[in-house]
């Protein structure tokens, strides 16, 4: 009994080791607009040309890279590695039409009239859309309607 014990003390202890040895490689550095890949640098500048940067982090994980940006008006946007867009949040501010894919954006023009979009969400088999008046929705990948998200 006593060396069953002492084994899963051992075990447990070893997989707590393990777990913080991959929590610490976990780095979040500040990079210029330079250092952004060029899918991300492209993004910024196409729909965001006049606003000024707070910050860029790179985000290195373990498994995982990505890069956050923070505009002058509070809008961040999260990249992937390869710098394709993955959230846009306005932080209630209108997100650019632009970015919206357009049967997204024709859905929401039509059904909630009025209305803006101040964040939107791409997954890798949705979007999440988030509009000023509180109602989330939810598209499948082809920009079509699924549902309203509570």
């Amino acid at each position: 009994m006593k060396t069953i014990l002492n084994f899963r003390f051992t075990a447990i202890a070893l997989f707590m080791i393990f777990l913080t040895g991959f929590t610490a490689q976990a780095q979040k550095s500040s990079i210029t607009m330079a250092q952004l890949p060029a899918n991300a640098q492209n993004f910024l500048k196409k729909h965001f040309p006049k606003q000024t940067l707070n910050y860029i982090l790179k985000d290195e994980e373990t498994f995982s890279l990505d890069y956050k940006v923070q505009l002058a008006d509070g809008t961040e946007i999260e990249f992937d590695r390869k710098g394709n867009w993955e959230e846009v949040d306005g932080n209630k501010n209108t997100i650019p039409n632009s970015v919206v894919p357009a049967p997204i954006l024709t859905y929401v023009q039509t059904h909630y009239k009025g209305a803006a979009i101040v964040k939107i969400d791409k997954g890798a088999w949705d979007y999440e859309i988030d509009l000023n008046n509180g109602l989330e929705l939810k598209f499948n990948s082809k920009g079509e309607f699924l549902r309203v998200d509570d």
